[in-house]
């Protein structure tokens, strides 16, 4: 349909193509005629200037309604065999004429309309491509700029003689550097529809390799369908982050090694439950992260409760248990 009319460039084909329509249109009706009763001489060239204008245009269309015309008036309306008129062959070619117009120029409004809205939906690609390439390079250069201000902390550290300052600032780093790669995997042009699944397994494998773990497995099993708001699919990354750190810095630091599990399921309405599971060392009885001294379950807490969800940490008899619950299309993260 958006192809239509066809062979623009090359008018001769569809005039070739009205004639055609219009001489398979007499033969069908000579062969008709002994099944019609009188007084239908156009009923079968209707359909070939109807086709001739949608497939090639209102040209063709009218080439065929000439062809057609002339056909059914020499052989169809009496006097037979002549081009003759009289007061009946004109009323009847008068109403000929009407129809096959209001026929073309239905066909021809209708495909202008659709080259217009073909034209439109070129034009908001062409918007959506440039707009998208942008963003994509502005979020880029933030996730570079991110990853410099990482480097930058870290060498200011080196700086440091204080061991808390040296801590504080070591954290920080890693932390700008976390939101940087979230970013990156976040916004990557070339991630083909990145689902949470990939998005989560590749926050976490980022993490695991930046801490130097190379015997660390870590596995993500998510339920298919869940879609995360831009504005909470960062939070959510940054909570999952801060949690395997602190896996890597606690549960697996007496042996280096450990695995590391991710299981995303939906909830009620937008909810949705993230459970991350180790075998490492587990938390005592009765932790409370939101009561915990550590930075990076502040942050989850904190930013759980802006996804108007919670975050805990439990221990089973495999290790430690961390549980998200948060709303996946939170819009107004900020605002909290």
């Amino acid at each position: 349909m958006e192809r239509l009319p066809a062979a623009q460039e090359r008018p001769a084909v569809g005039y070739a193509f009205a004639i055609l329509a219009s001489a398979v249109a007499l033969l069908v009706r000579i062969a008709a005629e002994g099944y019609l009763p009188g007084g239908y001489p156009f009923v079968t060239f209707f359909p070939a200037v109807i086709l001739s204008a949608f497939l090639f245009g209102s040209r063709a269309g009218l080439v065929a309604g000439l062809a057609s015309w002339l056909a059914a008036r020499y052989f169809f309306i009496a006097p037979v065999g002549t081009l003759a008129f009289g007061p009946g062959v004109v009323v009847a070619c008068l109403f000929f004429w009407l129809v096959i117009l209001i026929d073309i120029g239905i066909i021809h409004l209708v495909q202008r309309a659709n080259r217009l809205l073909n034209e439109q939906r070129k034009q908001s690609l062409r918007r959506h491509e440039v707009r998208d390439a942008m963003f994509q390079e502005l979020q880029h250069r933030v996730s570079n700029k991110l990853q410099i201000i990482a480097s930058l902390l870290t060498l200011q550290r080196r700086t440091i003689v204080d061991p808390d300052a040296q801590k504080a600032l070591e954290e920080a780093a890693l932390r700008v550097g976390m939101i940087g790669r979230i970013s990156r995997a976040l916004h990557d042009p070339d991630r083909g529809g990145l689902g949470i699944a990939a998005f989560l397994d590749r926050v976490g494998h980022d993490i695991v390799e930046q801490s130097g773990a190379p015997n660390v497995q870590l596995a993500v099993d998510a339920e298919p369908g869940i879609e995360l708001s831009s504005e909470a699919a960062v939070p959510i990354a940054l909570i999952v982050a801060e949690t395997i750190s602190n896996v890597l810095e606690h549960g697996f630091r007496a042996r280096g090694n450990g695995r590391i599990d991710i299981v995303v399921r939906k909830g009620a309405g937008a909810r949705v439950h993230i459970v991350i599971t180790d075998d490492g060392q587990g938390v005592p009885s009765g932790f409370d992260a939101s009561q915990s001294s550590s930075l990076g379950l502040k942050i989850a807490t904190t930013l759980a409760r802006q996804l108007h969800g919670s975050y805990t940490l439990t221990s089973d008899t495999r290790g430690t248990v961390a549980r998200l619950d948060v709303d996946a299309l939170a819009q107004d993260v900020l605002a909290d």
